[in-house]
């Protein structure tokens, strides 16, 4: 003899690991988001201090690694929202 209420368990399993899946999503889209302005603050920094550097070619290198690490960043975040979303 069965109830409804047997075969309701595999429904809520299923309802709570997708209500798990996006509350883990929304997690992660926050945790993105903290990261890029810690790094966008990192890059505004180093390009502060580009513009503060006493030589030229000081200059050069520390804004070429600030464009490089802003770039990659870029990617990296791009790839981790594609999955995210």
């Amino acid at each position: 003899m069965s109830t409804d209420s047997t075969f309701a368990g595999p429904d809520q399993v299923r309802e709570y690991g997708e209500r798990a899946t996006e509350t883990s999503r929304a997690f992660g889209r926050q945790a993105i988001d903290v990261y890029e302005q810690i790094v966008k603050s990192a890059v505004d920094f180093e390009r502060a201090a580009a513009d503060a550097a006493p030589a030229d070619w000081l200059k050069t290198t520390i804004s070429a690694h600030a464009s490089f690490v802003a770039d990659v960043n870029a990617a990296y975040l791009g790839a981790v929202r594609s999955v995210l979303n």
